[in-house]
């Protein structure tokens, strides 16, 4: 009874998730301007989602993992980004038991232009909402850590208004004594619509 609250609750923040992002790809098309420039550009507005496999320390299992984004664009080469993402790992060998991980994200990007690629690196900072799930007993308390990442993908271009994309970050955690490891691998594949 418990595992299918979970599942259930797992699968409508999910459905959730898709049906605003799809809602927001919906409305910022009409809203682009009509004049076309380089994607990116300067004052340009990126936003979008990504899917993809967190790859936790060797307590927990790799896992289903989603984020969406936001992208201001600086420069045409340098970008600052915000994110939220989350992560459910299970504990190895207890899939019943999940560690749950929401992540706000803050940091910059360089990109270059290679083609219709425009690859990029970045870094920055965030702050990383974990609690323990057991099943069965009673929770322990969540907690709010501190962190870094460090990464770097690429956009492929479509046309002036979209782009798929690839990343693998790398989330550095505090990790307070005696308390599971947040610190993880991250390969996510996305959309980026910009206006």
């Amino acid at each position: 009874m418990i595992r299918s609250r979970t599942a259930r609750r797992a699968t409508d923040t999910f459905a959730l998730f898709l049906f605003v992002s799809a809602l927001l790809l919906a409305v910022a098309s009409p809203a682009r301007a009509q004049t076309t420039r380089p994607t990116p550009d300067r004052n340009v507005i990126g936003y979008g989602f990504d899917v993809g496999v967190l790859f936790p320390d060797e307590e927990f299992e790799s896992t289903f993992a989603f984020d969406g984004f936001g992208e201001y664009y600086l420069t045409p080469r340098i970008s600052v980004r915000s994110m939220l993402a989350w992560a459910h790992p299970g504990v190895d060998g207890r899939t019943e038991d999940h560690f749950r991980q929401v992540k706000l994200l803050f940091g910059a990007n360089y990109n270059w232009i290679y083609k219709r690629f425009r690859p990029f690196g970045g870094a920055g900072a965030g702050v990383y909402f974990v609690r323990l799930k057991l099943d069965g007993v009673e929770d322990p308390e969540g907690e709010t850590r501190g962190g870094f990442f460090f990464g770097g993908g690429t956009d492929y271009i479509l046309n002036d208004e979209s782009a798929i994309k690839v990343e693998i970050r790398w989330d550095i955690v505090s990790h307070p004594p005696g308390l599971p490891d947040a610190t993880a691998a991250t390969l996510t594949f996305g959309y980026k619509r910009f206006f």
